[in-house]
């Protein structure tokens, strides 16, 4: 059986952690939890060749990091165990961002951590990272997959039509498929790692 990285078997495991921390909060998504978990249990396809690369959004990190390490029980540690990987990040912007405001384009980044172009190639559970500009909106969306947000630093977060809701650090946002959803950074930037499942 392969080995994971021990970085990236760290920060799997803080973020399992913040979950299983929180996940009672959220009952609805304790099934897509379980499948997480369980999955994650046998390490992917190591990528060994990543391509490393940052966006200028990236210089709010570090404001970010400052959210995440005051953040309750296990989201200072998952917030180190982040920016112990996030150096060998493909940080790119969403896809169908071609069209939209300057504002959005230059205020948002993703980065894959485990799925396709990430730190360990899988196809069963995708984890990744949003990172927003404080300010700045993340228009609404959707897509088929189950997804399960870990909010590191404070933001406010939509659902459907209903009012943006502010979500702290450790809180989970989770949304079922196809549901619409968005988010806003506050005078902070927003840093979420997300599932999809």
């Amino acid at each position: 059986m392969q080995s994971r990285n021990e970085k990236l078997q760290r920060f799997i495991a803080a973020t399992e952690g913040a979950i299983q921390a929180r996940v009672a909060d959220s009952t609805e998504a304790m099934p897509m939890v379980e499948r997480i978990v369980a999955a994650l249990q046998k390490p992917g396809e190591a990528n060994l060749k990543p391509s490393p690369s940052r966006l200028p959004i990236c210089r709010h990190l570090e404001a970010a990091y400052h959210q995440a390490r005051s953040g309750p029980g296990p989201i200072p540690k998952m917030a180190e165990a982040f920016a112990a990987i996030e150096p060998a990040f493909s940080w790119d912007r969403r896809q169908s961002t071609a069209q939209a405001t300057d504002e959005f384009y230059d205020g948002h980044a993703n980065a894959y951590i485990v799925g396709k172009g990430g730190l360990e190639s899988r196809s069963d559970v995708l984890i990744g990272v949003s990172l927003v500009a404080p300010g700045v909106l993340y228009p609404r969306h959707r897509h088929p997959p189950e997804e399960l947000y870990i909010v590191l630093s404070p933001g406010e977060w939509m659902q459907n039509d209903n009012p943006m809701t502010s979500r702290q650090s450790g809180d989970l946002v989770h949304n079922p498929p196809n549901v619409w959803h968005g988010m806003r950074a506050d005078k902070a930037p927003l840093l979420a790692v997300w599932c999809l499942c």
